[in-house]
């Protein structure tokens, strides 16, 4: 379905009294619509005017813009280092303030970067942003629109105490600090307190911003993109921490640092599928090169005494107070004596020292630093003597003043701007860029150089240095910009050399400027190399720990060159991490958004401009405005009075600006829609009446007597056109229309009350008491293109999410919560007509009979009758009569007055009474078509009344009925007869009769012998014990070995025993085929059977055996059961085998060889024998023999195998004869 249920209410209504009210008020609708979320490109953007005097962002950023809208809510924007995620950020949430879905933000941030969100959030977006760490996190809130600034560590200890719905966004910028979720043991607290936090959905809007979303290893990308998954509801599509493993991970799992080369592109996947990122490469930003020098100056005697003498007072002041000594003492002379002359003055350093500097400073004349200006400014006017230009920076006001007097004294035009020049700054700036300059410098301060373009120039000037590396590098970003004609920019540090101020503040300086322009992003250097924990050394400390140490005399070498060395091993470790990057993510070809088709809207249509609406809105509500010269209008009301403008150029400062988005223009429009209007007339005077009267005439026409007229209901029906605001909202997201739906006549008529004869009041708080058909009208707004299409879009992105939440129940109906749309659709205005429709309850008689009542539905505004019963003529008198009243005759089929018609009581039907008569059994007035004779007593009875019996067909009164208690069919009591068996009634038409003992019933009480197929009953049947079948007595027969009685088909003869026994106890012979009981049959290890006279015995054992077991041995020739053979090929008895190779010594009669020995020489003709070993068989009539014979006068040695019948005192089959080997015993070739 496109959308959920919809909810329907009327905004409530008041009838329109001043002129054009009416088309104010619906132009104020129409400026009040919320759109939906969907941009294309930038023209669909509705934050531009809230920053485009203060910012041109770039391409990449716009479109990093528009990727977070298409993935709403949740977005990892990972771009390289200095592309400006800080500047996306802000227009995402510029864009979410501008659509009224986010008022309030929370940015939580490294320390480091939290003045630099303040300061771009409040000058590039105009939106209000504050600090607030530690404990002031719980209450800090803004006012209407803005961001709280936090930290990762104050988040860490407070984010579950700030209120549930303080925050409608939250940004995490370095988002990597979240990146040990997985793959450490145990993960940081912080990580898990925003897994917790984003898993309960606490914020409607998430980004996450970071440069390096991998540092180290794999587990850094699976932890974030567990966070974005488990932020929108997902499981984790790389699974869980072993299948991660298993599949992506190369080399170790707890180094994780090698992708596994044929997951590769899965993995980009994954990532890119909740990850934006843009290469520094990619975004194909140019800009200018950027040369430093430190231009050293050899300082006088004079500033080489002001240096000495606070270096000693200094050490014992707070930190704030040193940095600023230190910072005005390298600003200039002048600026330190201003300086400490107000501390004194606040009794915050001894007078003494102000007053010491302030006499040295009376003494000097130019300062070092003003000399070597003036030489840099000598070398530009010999390169490029008419259009050269200088950017010259200090953070003095005292300074600014010197420089300027200095160089006006020189006969240069000097430019200048700070916070206290105001307009000035643009005539200067304006000056500077003209071709050639009517102002060749330009002195800044920090405080009036905000967003200012000084491009046109390529040098700038460091009179003095900051120590805060952000603030010069914000100067430098004055001159160094994308569009600048320049290939190259020079910044010019000047410093006084031999002093702290080259040797610690320049050196740092110039290596910051010159990482920073390689890396593009100060604030990340600073945080590579250490200046980033919340609580740890910023960069202006590790200076003034610096300095204050070379002041105090100490070693400040070492250090500084570690300072160096940080910034460099920084500057390193980025670009290291971003070739990594790179390498292991790649370029977004190919990873483009793929999700629905954008919803495609109707544009905009409003019925009043924005200044013609506002001007006549202001009047209506009683202001009088004038307009005024530059776009101004002057603004009286009661309250006071005012400057307004339709133009941001035109606000001058002191005008309220009137523009989408403006607070003015928002209180506007809501006190517009404040109340409803409409313009609906009431077009019925005196319903009631007129209806009375038209029914009264409609009596009169048929010549009918009129009684009395009551109102019986009343519909409303409108006219006209309805105005409805349709809201289609999913969690994050909302679209409203205004929807026009033509009422046209009849489409809308709803019944009312009595009260709806009422004259319409003026406020409406129900459409439907209008008559209006709110289903009709929310299927008309329902089906509005836009409407549809905003509906598909977010159905088609729940189809995708809910593939992503995969099988967890949960997550799963959270999907199918947050992205299916819901409707919403008010009645907010209306305009047209009503009128009425009246139904009567009209009674009135003719000249004879009873009261007749008909229902009337009238138009009281047009005296029609809108339905009113058809008339008739009733065929018996010939009267005129509506239709209802008459009754129509079934039995003639005529039609008559109803008074002139019997009922029957049993149907309902009407007849004339010559058609009817009296039930025999009920006594009930019934039509003689309703009547049959009873087949038993003759009498007429209802048909209804009467039975059929199922034999003969008659039918009779129930009295005369029975039921057959085997059936259960009632019948006529002729047609039962009784059981002689169980004495129950049955029908006769199923007797049965036993052959046994002539007994008659029904048949359901008779069996049938199984053999003669005769009925018996059961107590005469006899059952046989297999096959369970009844039988009459004598044909059963009984088993000779079971005594079983059982069907003589289930017994056959012995073949051994000569009796008839069951099958199931009979084999099969596999010699002869004969059947033989199981126990008197011999059976083989094979499964088969042979009669005891088909056995045959073994001659070692005796045994008589089933032929298939016997063996013919190959040495003896004798017959013997395989149990006695030996293993292998050619059989043969295993314990004649035994002794022949050895295995068996045996000497079992022993008393015998003697006697044994000297048959078997005689059997073997010649040759000594000697028995060697012996072994009885198992029926202990033979013996197994081994002997030694010898032949060739005993040179020959053999062993002959024999086998000797002990009964019988000879040898039993042949001899073998071999010899023993090492292998074995081998029998001699016959």
């Amino acid at each position: 379905m496109a959308a959920s249920s919809s909810e329907f209410q009327t905004k409530i209504l008041r009838r329109s009294v001043l002129p054009d009210e009416y088309r104010l008020y619906r132009a104020a609708l129409e400026w009040d619509l919320t759109d939906p979320i969907v941009i294309e490109t930038r023209k669909d953007l509705k934050s531009e005017k809230r920053w485009q005097d203060h910012l041109q962002p770039y391409h990449h950023q716009v479109t990093n813009l528009i990727t977070f809208c298409r993935r709403l809510p949740v977005t990892l924007l990972a771009d390289d280092v200095g592309l400006g995620k800080t500047i996306s950020a802000g227009l995402i949430a510029s864009e979410l303030i501008a659509r009224a879905r986010v008022s309030k933000i929370l940015i939580v941030c490294p320390k480091l970067l939290g003045p630099q969100w303040q300061a771009e959030l409040q000058a590039k977006f105009d939106v209000p942003a504050q600090i607030a760490t530690g404990r002031e996190l719980i209450a800090a809130e803004p006012d209407d629109v803005g961001a709280v600034i936090t930290t990762y560590a104050s988040a860490r200890l407070h984010l579950e105490k700030i209120p549930q719905d303080r925050f409608q966004m939250l940004v995490l910028d370095e988002a990597h600090k979240l990146r040990n979720l997985y793959g450490v043991d145990p993960p940081p607290q912080v990580a898990l307190r925003f897994k917790e936090a984003l898993e309960k959905r606490r914020f409607r809007y998430v980004l996450m911003l970071t440069a390096t979303p991998i540092q180290n290893r794999l587990w850094d990308l699976y932890s974030l993109v567990d966070l974005l998954t488990v932020a929108r509801g997902h499981q984790n599509p790389f699974g869980s921490e072993g299948m991660f493993a298993r599949k992506f991970i190369a080399d170790k799992r707890d180094t994780a640092r090698q992708l596994k080369a044929e997951a590769r592109e899965e993995f980009r996947s994954i990532v890119y599928g909740y990850m934006s990122r843009v290469r520094r490469g990619d975004a194909k930003l140019y800009f200018p090169d950027r040369v430093v020098q430190l231009h050293r100056v050899e300082p006088t005697l004079a500033e080489l005494e002001l240096i000495r003498v606070i270096s000693k007072p200094i050490q014992k002041l707070n930190r704030l107070a040193q940095i600023g000594i230190l910072q005005a003492l390298t600003s200039s002379p002048h600026a330190l004596m201003a300086h400490l002359t107000n501390m004194a003055r606040n009794g915050t350093v001894p007078r003494e020292l102000a007053a010491a500097v302030c006499s040295i400073v009376a003494g000097m004349s130019t300062s070092a630093k003003l000399n070597g200006l003036g030489t840099l400014i000598d070398q530009l006017m010999r390169q490029n003597p008419e259009r050269w230009r200088m950017v010259v920076f200090t953070g003095r006001l005292e300074t600014q003043t010197t420089i300027q007097a200095f160089l006006e004294a020189r006969g240069l035009k000097v430019g200048i701007i700070n916070g206290n020049s105001g307009q000035r700054n643009q005539d200067t700036i304006a000056r500077f860029w003209k071709n050639p300059p009517a102002c060749h410098v330009i002195v800044s301060t920090e405080a009036g150089s905000e967003g200012v373009n000084l491009q046109i120039a390529n040098v700038l000037v460091n009179f003095d240095l900051p120590w805060n590396p952000m603030i010069v590098e914000q100067r430098i970003g004055r001159i160094q910009r994308l569009a600048s004609e320049h290939a190259s920019v020079s910044i010019l540090n000047i410093t006084l050399k031999g002093t702290f101020e080259e040797y610690i503040v320049g050196r740092l300086m110039e290596k910051l400027q010159m990482a920073a322009h390689a890396i593009g992003d100060i604030e990340s250097l600073l945080e590579a190399s250490g200046v980033d924990d919340d609580d740890g050394e910023d960069f202006e400390d590790r200076i003034l720990r610096l300095v204050l140490a070379a002041l105090a005399g100490k070693d400040f070498e070492k250090a500084t060159k570690q300072a160096e060395q940080s910034i460099l091993d920084a500057k390193e470790k980025l670009e290291a991490e971003e070739a990594n990057i790179n390498d292991m993510l790649g370029s977004m070809d190919g990873a483009e958004y793929v999700g629905p088709r954008a919803p495609k809207l109707p544009p905009i249509v409003r019925s009043m401009e924005l200044r013609e609406f506002a001007l006549a809105g202001l009047k209506s509500l009683g202001a009088t405005v004038t307009p005024k010269e530059g776009g101004l209008y002057l603004l009286e009301e009661d309250t006071g009075r005012e400057w307004i403008c339709f133009e941001e150029g035109a606000r001058n400062g002191r005008a309220t600006l009137y523009a989408p988005g403006s607070a003015a223009f928002s209180r506007l429009v809501s006190r517009m829609i404040a109340t409803g209007v409409h313009q609906v007339e009431d077009m019925d005077e005196d319903p009631a009446g007129l209806a009375n009267e038209i029914s009264r005439r409609w009596v009169d026409s048929f010549g009918a007597s009129p009684i009395t007229t009551k109102v019986e209901g009343v519909r409303r029906c409108f006219e006209g056109k309805a105005l409805i605001r349709v809201r289609a909202t999913v969690a994050h997201d909302s679209y409203e229309r205004l929807v026009e739906v033509e009422c046209r006549p009849g489409e809308h008529r709803a019944h009312a009350v009595r009260s709806g004869l009422y004259k319409l009041a003026d406020t409406i708080e129900n459409a439907q008491h209008l008559g209006i058909d709110t289903e009709r009208l929310a299927d008309a707004a329902g089906r509005d293109q836009g409407i549809g299409e905003f509906c598909r879009f977010y159905v088609e992105r729940r189809v995708q999410e809910l593939a992503a939440a995969g099988d967890d129940a949960r997550k799963r109906k959270k999907m199918e919560d947050d992205f299916t749309p819901r409707l919403e659709l008010t009645v907010v205005a209306l305009e047209g007509g009503i009128h009425r429709e009246v139904t009567s309850e009209v009674q009135y008689k003719f000249d004879k009979g009873p009261h007749y009542e008909s229902r009337l539905t009238v138009i009281p505004r047009t005296g029609d009758c809108l339905s009113a019963p058809e008339l008739g003529r009733c065929d018996s008198s010939g009267t005129l009569a509506p239709k209802e009243c008459l009754g129509h005759c079934v039995m003639t089929g005529v039609d008559v007055l109803r008074h002139l018609l019997v009922t029957s009581e049993i149907s309902g039907r009407m007849a004339l009474p010559d058609h009817a008569l009296r039930c025999s059994l009920s006594g009930k007035l019934i039509l003689t078509d309703e009547a049959e004779l009873s087949a038993v007593t003759g009498n007429p009875v209802a048909s209804s009344l009467l039975k059929t019996c199922v034999l003969t067909g008659k039918r009779a009164e129930p009295e005369h009925f029975g039921r057959c208690e085997f059936t259960g069919i009632e019948l006529l009591k002729s047609e039962l007869a009784v059981s002689d068996i169980s004495g129950k009634p049955y029908r006769r038409d199923q007797k049965s009769k036993s052959v046994v003992s002539d007994q008659t019933g029904h048949k359901d009480e008779f069996l049938l012998c199984h053999e003669t197929r005769q009925p018996i009953t059961k107590q005469e049947a006899e059952r046989c014990e297999i096959t369970g079948k009844f039988v009459r007595p004598g044909v059963l027969e009984r088993c000779s070995t079971t005594g079983k009685a059982v069907l003589p088909s289930e017994l056959e003869r012995c073949a051994v025993a000569d009796s008839r026994v069951l099958k199931r106890l009979l084999v099969i012979s596999s010699v002869s085929g004969a059947r033989i009981q199981h126990q008197l049959a011999i059976r083989s290890a094979g499964g088969k059977y042979c009669a005891p006279a088909e056995a045959r015995p073994c001659t070692w054992s005796g045994r008589r055996s089933h032929p298939d077991d016997l063996r013919v041995c190959s040495l003896t020739g004798i017959s013997f059961h395989f149990d006695f053979a030996a293993p292998g090929g050619s059989p043969y008895l295993q314990p004649l085998g035994d002794l022949l190779h050895g295995v068996r010594h045996t000497t079992d009669a022993s008393d015998r060889w003697s006697e044994i020995a000297l048959k078997a020489s005689n059997a073997l003709r010649g040759g000594r024998c000697r028995v060697e070993s012996a072994f009885t068989s198992p029926d202990r009539r033979h013996l197994a023999l081994c002997t030694e014979v010898r032949t060739l006068l005993g040179l020959r040695v053999q062993q002959a195998g024999l086998l000797y019948s002990i009964e019988e005192g000879s040898f039993v089959g042949r001899l073998a004869l071999g010899k023993r080997t090492p292998k074995g015993w081998i029998q001699s070739a016959v």
